[in-house]
């Protein structure tokens, strides 16, 4: 999947409502996220031009951050949900 699909997919799941959340769809959804930043990352080792590396590093930058945003919500309804189950 391309990268602003991915963080479309990301921002859309992050702006609904807890109770319509789903874990697993937030959960395969971060790990797209990392496997697409890890094979940037890979291409920026292999990237030469000054411009390329840049623009390279941006988009690392953002699937990182989303990466982060989703992680930290998916932590906090997990422990919603496992709260609600005792």
């Amino acid at each position: 999947m391309k990268t602003m699909k991915l963080v479309a997919k990301i921002q859309r799941l992050l702006k609904r409502p807890p109770e319509e959340m789903r874990l697993k769809k937030l959960r395969k959804t971060i790990k797209s996220l990392k496997d697409k930043q890890e094979e940037l990352e890979d291409k920026l080792k292999r990237t030469r031009g000054k411009h390329a590396r840049e623009k390279l590093k941006r988009k690392i930058d953002v699937l990182y951050a989303q990466r982060c945003k989703g992680a930290e919500v998916y932590r906090g309804l997990k422990k919603q949900t496992e709260a609600q189950q005792s």
